[in-house]
């Protein structure tokens, strides 16, 4: 087991369970799930990874969880949606963007590229990981 721990930031529940059992299929804890931008402050202190949808239980606030989560809290943060060309611009301090539905090896090499970061690696980010600048 990683000493990662994702907090994963999705208001359909049955993504997010989804999700929650690739993430611990690849050995990772997760820190829980949140579905919107109070459950995810909540959650962001036990955490060291997130994967955050960008429209959650309070509209299209994923952007700036996103951006909170990595900013006051230094997670590791990829957004995950079914629309990523509407984050046409980088979200400062978001690592980059992957396209729902989300496949199992894809979860397990994007985690792996944002542990390897977050160790002070340079990683090899997967292709279907859009970075920002």
């Amino acid at each position: 087991m990683t000493a990662e721990k994702i907090l994963i930031v999705e208001d359909d529940a049955i993504l997010a369970a989804d999700l929650r059992d690739i993430v611990t299929s690849f050995g990772y804890e997760t820190a829980g799930v949140a579905d919107s931008f109070e459950t995810a402050r909540a959650l962001a202190p036990f955490s060291t990874i997130a994967l955050v949808d960008v429209n959650l239980r309070d509209g299209a606030t994923g952007p700036r969880v996103g951006h909170y989560l990595a900013s006051e809290f230094g997670l590791a943060v990829v957004m995950v949606t079914g629309n990523p060309e509407a984050l046409q611009t980088g979200l400062l301090g978001v690592v980059g963007v992957i396209s729902k539905p989300v496949h199992p090896p894809m979860i397990g090499k994007v985690l792996a590229y944002l542990q390897d970061i977050r160790k002070g690696g340079r990683g090899i980010p997967p292709g279907g990981l859009r970075l920002f600048d």
